[in-house]
């Protein structure tokens, strides 16, 4: 269904494409292959295609710009390389943290986060992710912080300094 989706946009030659989870619940072969026509896309019509995905192996080979997101708000952006780097969110760290590498020791558990997300329908008044952060503060209880720059193209919303 992906497929036929992503041909039927094709055909339509449009200057945006979103594509939600296209590859959740495929096997890796079809995987793939969505994920070269998404590319092909991308890189030969110059559509632009906005991806929403958890698969964050999926975002460091398609993606050239990533935005996380936490309860709603956009908590970290910049280049690909910039976040998989550097990143400055402790939500970021957290999911980068989380993804299984080659490297890793096969006898140590992933890494985690602990707690659960905000309830949509009654978020706190600070940071989303105040209740679930280990580095939080007192000002992340009672102030939601804005995005600000780090570098150019590179913005998180966090009262920590950065590196911290």
């Amino acid at each position: 269904r992906q497929r036929v989706m992503i041909a039927i946009a094709m055909i339509c030659q449009p200057d945006l494409v979103i594509a939600d989870e296209p590859t959740t619940a495929l096997d890796v072969t079809v995987q793939a292959q969505i994920l070269r026509l998404l590319d092909g896309l991308k890189r030969h019509t110059q559509t632009a295609v906005v991806l929403i995905t958890h698969d964050l192996a999926v975002v460091s080979g398609l993606c050239d710009r990533v935005m996380i997101m936490y309860g709603g708000r956009i908590v970290e952006s910049g280049t690909t390389r910039q976040i998989f780097t550097n990143p400055q969110h402790p939500y970021t760290r957290g999911l980068l943290q989380s993804m299984p590498s080659l490297y890793a020791n096969p006898d140590e558990l992933l890494h985690t986060i602990p707690g659960q997300p905000p309830d949509p329908a009654s978020l706190p008044a600070g940071c989303r992710f105040v209740e679930r952060c280990a580095q939080r503060v007192a000002e992340c209880e009672i102030d939601c912080p804005a995005l600000r720059t780090l570098e150019t193209g590179h913005e998180y919303a966090c009262h920590l300094e950065p590196g911290k």
